[in-house]
């Protein structure tokens, strides 16, 4: 990447809310670019937590808790400049919306999956 090239962060405005959890793009570059790191240490991204702590995590995501999940997923979707990954849950119960109003789903559908992509069963 040229170093005269400004990042995605730079040339945007910053959001109303940062994540939590943020991605070291120096030390995770320095990782990407090392040949020797093999990777039994944790990933090639580093996250830096929100006590500040650097963490690399592993591989197989599902070794971790949700709540470290969801944080590295929206740091990641910070870093990128994507939109939050709840976006789509919310643009779905819109579309829902608008399908009820115009008649296009039953009241009993529409319930039944408007609990189901607000995870309420």
């Amino acid at each position: 990447m040229d170093e005269d090239r400004t990042s995605r962060n730079e040339e945007q405005e910053e959001p109303a809310t940062k994540p939590e959890w943020r991605v070291d793009t120096e030390a995770s570059r320095a990782r990407l670019e090392d040949a020797t790191a093999d990777g039994a240490d944790g990933g090639k991204l580093v996250y830096t937590d929100e006590d500040g702590h650097q963490r690399r995590l592993p591989a197989d995501m599902s070794e971790l808790g949700a709540g470290e999940t969801a944080a590295a997923a929206r740091a990641l979707s910070y870093e990128l400049g994507a939109p939050e990954p709840s976006y789509a849950q919310i643009a779905a119960i819109e579309r829902l919306n608008e399908m009820h109003a115009a008649g296009t789903v039953s009241d009993e559908n529409f319930q039944r999956e408007k609990r189901r992509l607000l995870g309420l069963g």
